[in-house]
């Protein structure tokens, strides 16, 4: 048995090695962290300065516009500390925190699950993970996305493990009112959290109505944590729901980024350039430029003119839709293509690697044994179905369905870094267990005869 000391001592150690590597590459890349590549910072700056939620330029001269193009949560706290001045060190710090805190959570559902030694491991998983590493030091919303993850799936497993001994008390009601806020809160962080949502909504849901139907069990309970659950989420996403209603008079619950992803994907361009050729090849930058130009140039000549957002994304659905319709097969190729991007074990067209080949070896290498380990932990959990661990396999299968479909690339796999580590843990700890060979047994002690 492991002494609980050695396990605080870990603990600590990984804590303090997930700081430090998340420190380190704040320090060594603090430049990015000014780099605004989705509009978050242009969005922060806004509404520090009070022009609302908006990417707009306003001290470039630029007309002020409303947006809804990008989701709300990100820009919102990266605002409150451009308003108290504390700027790129400010999120630097943030961003260290989040990923020291997604350690802790990962951690922490380990242990709800049974695995003490093991929920270290998948601790030092996500600590040393190359993608959370690389995006701590910039402003982008993979490190938030991975702590919510990692603070969701632990309120989900605590409140599993706690529906089996104590179902019925005020406590399980809290529990599952702040879970609905914390899910509502990632859905304003990232919309594809609201497939995971649907999928688990649907099964509980079931769940519930077969058990009413077969009169196993009582349901009542079941209906008022989904219940909880629901009244926590609208809570958590009713504030930007009811702001784009007022400013865009129509129930915006995500993004108006949507049709733009879809489409980015599925085009005759990306068919051609990327999709038709060999694997490795990179939509290039100037291409892409050309194409987002066309693009621009598609929507001017539209009439009646497409002006608003909502008008733009839709436009750009219905784009993507007849870009599927017209060549169905590249389109299931490109759905394999960007499954394999999703799960790749390197991430394509990275300057570090190509750089440095070693580290690119090291990085295909960690993900293949953690991949590979999570994919034995799926298997597993399926055939033997364990209830607390079914969130684990409905987030996987969400993310996986949703970016099928939407544009790819490694760094989009981000958010399942918590689950991916503990399901590895899982999955290498059962095969050993499989493969553990039995101890052999004592020798029996043979009686002397005595040669007459």
């Amino acid at each position: 048995m492991t002494k609980p000391g050695f396990l605080t001592t870990a603990l600590l150690l990984i804590l303090l090695l997930a700081g430090g590597l998340r420190l380190t590459m704040v320090v060594l890349q603090s430049d990015q962290l000014q780099e605004d590549r989705d509009a978050y910072i242009a969005i922060a700056r806004n509404l520090a300065a009070g022009h609302g939620f908006t990417s707009s330029r306003a001290d470039e001269g630029q007309d002020i516009k409303p947006t809804a193009f990008r989701p709300p949560l990100y820009p919102c706290l990266l605002a409150a500390l451009y308003y108290v001045k504390a700027g790129s060190l400010g999120v630097g710090i943030m961003q260290v925190l989040l990923g020291v805190l997604t350690v802790w959570f990962t951690w922490k559902t380990g242990l709800r699950l049974q695995m003490p030694v093991g929920a270290l491991v998948a601790a030092a998983v996500v600590a040393t993970d190359p993608v959370l590493l690389q995006y701590t030091s910039f402003s982008m919303t993979e490190v938030l996305s991975a702590f919510l993850t990692s603070l969701l799936l632990f309120m989900l497993v605590y409140q599993l493990t706690e529906e089996q001994t104590q179902p019925e008390t005020r406590n399980m009601s809290a529990i599952t009112f702040t879970t609905g806020l914390v899910w509502g809160l990632a859905i304003l962080c990232r919309p594809t959290y609201l497939a995971f949502l649907g999928l688990w909504f649907l099964t509980r849901l079931c769940a519930t109505v077969f058990k009413r139907f077969l009169k196993t069990q009582p349901t009542g309970h079941a209906w008022r944590q989904l219940t909880y659950l629901s009244a926590g989420i609208l809570i958590a996403i009713s504030p930007w729901l009811i702001r784009n209603l007022v400013v865009f008079h129509a129930p915006i619950l995500t993004t108006t980024h949507g049709g733009y992803t879809l489409l980015l994907g599925n085009n005759p361009v990306f068919y051609e350039e990327v999709v038709q050729q060999p694997w490795g090849t990179v939509w290039s930058g100037e291409s892409l430029d050309a194409w987002q130009k066309s693009l621009e140039h598609d929507l001017e000549a539209t009439v009646p003119p497409v002006k608003s957002e909502q008008e733009r994304d839709q436009w750009m659905y219905q784009r993507a839709k007849a870009n599927i319709a017209a060549q169905p097969s590249l389109f299931v190729q490109s759905c394999l293509l960007r499954l394999r991007r999703f799960w790749n074990f390197s991430p394509l067209n990275s300057a570090l690697i190509e750089s440095k080949p070693l580290i690119g070896w090291g990085v295909t290498g960690y993900y293949f044994l953690i991949l590979t380990g999570a994919l034995g932990g799926c298997l597993l959990l399926i055939w033997k179905r364990e209830p607390a661990w079914e969130p684990f396999l409905w987030l996987i299968v969400s993310f996986t369905v949703v970016h099928i479909f939407y544009w790819t690339n490694m760094r989009m796999r981000a958010p399942l870094v918590p689950a991916i580590a503990l399901l590895s843990v899982y999955g290498w700890s059962k095969s050993a267990d499989f493969l553990k060979f039995r101890k052999p047994t004592e020798p029996r002690e043979h009686e002397s005869h005595n040669t007459l």
